[in-house]
């Protein structure tokens, strides 16, 4: 009797999967990232200036700014993780939800004395950059053969 409730039960379990995963479909939801090596990063008073490499060759940067709000839980929309004892390079990652930003993340070396981050001079100002900043527009360059 135990061993027939227990067939049962799974018969029940595999009939269920399908109804919740036909949620998920429906839901609709195209996701996708893009992901860029980072040339160098800059810590600001008022978030992250990313200098990333555009191209097939890393020939060309170019610059984002990120606010640090962001990396705060009620925002929910940045992301550090700190690369420890990886061979991966930094790099940004940004994340598109239905072709609109959704969040960004960004692969750092954990030691600040890595090539990879950045030091601004005391008298730079560039708060204004940070205000108003919705997404993280990448410049890419595709080369085709």
């Amino acid at each position: 009797m135990k061993k027939l409730l227990f067939v049962i039960l799974i018969n029940m379990a595999f009939v269920a999967m399908p109804l919740f995963a036909q949620d998920a479909q429906d839901a609709g939801d195209d996701f996708y990232y893009v992901k860029v090596p980072i040339a160098r990063i800059y810590p600001y008073s008022k978030g992250y200036v990313v200098t990333y490499n555009v191209g097939t060759y890393g020939t060309e940067v170019d610059t984002v700014y990120i606010p640090a709000s962001w990396f705060l839980a009620r925002e929910n929309k940045g992301f550090i993780v700190h690369l420890k004892g990886t061979p991966v390079a930094p790099n940004i990652t940004v994340y598109y939800r239905n072709g609109a930003f959704d969040h960004v993340k960004l692969y750092v070396r954990e030691d600040s004395r890595d090539p990879s981050w950045g030091y601004m001079p005391l008298q730079t100002n560039i708060d204004d950059r940070f205000e108003g900043v919705t997404d993280v527009p990448l410049k890419l360059s595709i080369t085709k053969n």
